[in-house]
């Protein structure tokens, strides 16, 4: 391995393996393995058409003399099998699976993977969404959810993992999820079940350019989705795949490999090597690699901000992604948390949080989880989405817990009146733009509001907490738009971030810089390269008796004016009446760069 902490893979699609000379082939090797350093590719057999054995063969001796891992691959997408094909509206060529030559096929190309390796990955074109006449019979009264889901698990049992393992019983096999999580059970992709019969699983990563692209993914996803799949496969999560198109310059798609790494792969996969072979986006990655595998062996396990996304849900979508663009480390999992698994976390403060968003309302059961968890001494912390799908959904069960309501109006605010660290002292900041909420009325004095919003006379709460046993409810008002997020002023951004803080270190600067907590006192702040970014500068607000923050190793020399320990420039009480401290240290940092620290007490 090139790496201590991670192996560096990428993967050969199957046209381009039939084609490539032994010459080329070793050509593009040394540029890889100069600039990036390759320990294992992935070698495709099916991708529309058949990688030839002969070809596979010569890989492998290749591959061998450059001391590189080779596991096989399959995209499952191959074009008309037939004249009746024509008439399937198959997005991408994915297969039909109602369509018997087409299942016929997809069973000879595991049987082939399966001959020619002992491990192989499924690329993320592992979905259906075809509504062929065949499809609209087979799924009968189901609807296309039920179908799907049903469908897929049986594909991925008869038609991959059985031919597979008979041909050979000792092959492993891995399914890559996409980065789409809020339209898989829309598309068959099941991993409430899947990780059950597959050997491990594999995340997408790719974020791209946020705006330009056709799925408009918030930057931090290429952790957070990592971090979610964890939970999904403890232990069984392969590796973090992103690429570099759409990116529209290099510190795009290299944060990519940034974010992926924070998480703490096994792997860290590029796609695909003719993408990477003579690109200047790639010259980079070896060199910050090495940084990053520094960093990561320093590191803990990732914490965070729990939020409860079930399984086949879909609402708010990656509004954990929104949150964690403006400095709130959060942690996706697929089961809701018990208090005793929060309060029990390790970590400095605040670790009786879950937050909750529209997605939550999937699970049949969530008032009650919700109700045991706050009773318990919990702070469950609600979207403005989720509040507006339980008034709906069940009015009276969540009104046990609040007397917030909706009535469907909006609100549109440029004036702010926040607490001022914590305090019952208040203060009023103007916003640079009007922005639209949806409308949460709540009762004075039975519902406290910590934070309102609004122009001239009219405001409301975006942010009001009611009392349940030994807990809390918290309802959090969100724009109708996440990105806008990113306009609030800061000291609105500062509270909200207050509020959702489970490890004890918050920001109280603007937006654009990520922060990442891990379980040994250990931090690493990132300033994205979006659109218009600029050096970012904030108090960072830890809290205890902090005495000093020691910059990690990132493998080189440090520079003569490069920082390595900070000392706070003052200390505060958390809020009025507390007997804890903050200290605050001052930090700034540039556009790409990242720095981790650990917090000495």
């Amino acid at each position: 391995m090139h790496y201590k902490n991670f192996k560096t893979v990428t993967y050969c699609v199957a046209g381009w393996v039939n084609h490539i000379t032994e010459e080329e082939l070793r050509e593009q090797a040394d540029f890889l393995q100069k600039y990036v350093g390759i320990d294992k590719i992935y070698l495709e057999t099916y991708r529309d058409e058949f990688a030839k054995k002969e070809q596979l063969d010569m890989f492998k001796r290749v591959m061998k003399d450059y001391r590189i891992e080779v596991s096989g691959g399959i995209t499952t997408v191959t074009p008309d099998l037939n004249e009746t094909d024509k008439k399937r509206q198959r997005l991408f060529n994915t297969f039909c699976y109602s369509n018997e030559p087409m299942r016929a096929r997809l069973k000879e190309v595991s049987e082939y993977t399966a001959s020619q390796f002992d491990e192989f990955i499924i690329d993320d074109f592992f979905f259906t969404q075809c509504q062929c006449e065949d499809c609209i019979r087979e799924k009968g009264e189901r609807s296309w959810e039920e179908f799907r889901l049903e469908k897929m698990m049986e594909v991925s049992r008869d038609l991959i993992i059985g031919p597979a393992k008979k041909v050979n019983p000792k092959v492993h096999i891995i399914i890559k999820y996409p980065n789409w999580r809020e339209s898989f059970a829309q598309t068959g992709y099941n991993p409430g079940q899947q990780p059950e019969i597959f050997d491990s699983i594999y995340t997408g990563t790719e974020t791209r350019h946020g705006a330009q692209t056709d799925q408009h993914l918030p930057r931090y996803l290429s952790y957070s989705l990592m971090r979610y799949f964890e939970s999904v496969a403890t232990g069984r999560n392969g590796g973090g795949w992103f690429d570099p198109f759409d990116c529209d310059r290099i510190d795009t798609y290299l944060e990519q490999a940034y974010l992926t790494a924070f998480a703490k792969p096994k792997e860290i996969m590029m796609f695909c090597w003719p993408a990477l072979a003579g690109n200047k986006r790639a010259t980079p990655l070896g060199f910050m690699y090495k940084k990053l595998d520094a960093i990561v062996g320093q590191l803990g396990e990732p914490v965070g901000l729990k939020t409860y996304l079930p399984f086949n849900s879909q609402g708010e979508d990656h509004l954990e992604d929104f949150l964690g663009m403006i400095g709130v480390p959060m942690e996706p999992v697929c089961d809701f948390p018990t208090f005793s698994e929060v309060a029990g976390a390790g970590v400095k403060a605040g670790a009786n949080k879950v937050l909750l968003t529209a997605s939550a309302l999937k699970d049949e059961k969530i008032i009650s989880k919700i109700e045991a968890f706050v009773k318990a001494g919990g702070n469950a912390i609600v979207t403005s989405g989720f509040v507006i799908g339980a008034l709906k959904k069940c009015p009276e069960q969540l009104g046990q817990l609040t007397g917030v309501s909706y009535r469907e109006r909006t609100l549109t605010a440029d004036e702010f009146h926040y607490n001022i660290n914590g305090n019952y002292r208040t203060a009023y900041v103007k916003g640079a733009v009007p922005i639209t909420f949806p409308s949460i009325e709540h009762r004075n004095n039975a519902t406290w509001s910590v934070m309102n919003a609004g122009h001239g006379e009219y405001h409301e709460s975006i942010l009001c907490y009611d009392t349940y046993g030994k807990g809390r409810l918290t309802v959090l008002t969100v724009p109708d738009m996440p990105s806008k997020l990113y306009d609030l002023p800061v000291e609105v951004l500062t509270q909200i971030r207050q509020e959702l803080d489970v490890c004890g270190v918050t920001i109280d600067g603007g937006v654009g810089v990520s922060l990442f907590a891990y379980d040994n006192k250990t931090y690493g702040l990132y300033c994205h390269t979006w659109d218009g970014c600029a050096p970012q500068e904030f108090d960072l607000h830890v809290r205890g008796e902090a005495k000093e923050l020691h910059r990690l190793s990132d493998g080189e020399k440090p520079m003569p004016w490069t920082i390595q320990t900070l000392e706070p420039f003052g200390v505060q009480k958390i809020k009025l009446g507390s007997e804890e401290n903050e200290a605050l240290f001052h930090v700034r940092i540039q556009p790409g760069d990242f720095v981790f620290f650990e917090v000495k007490y």
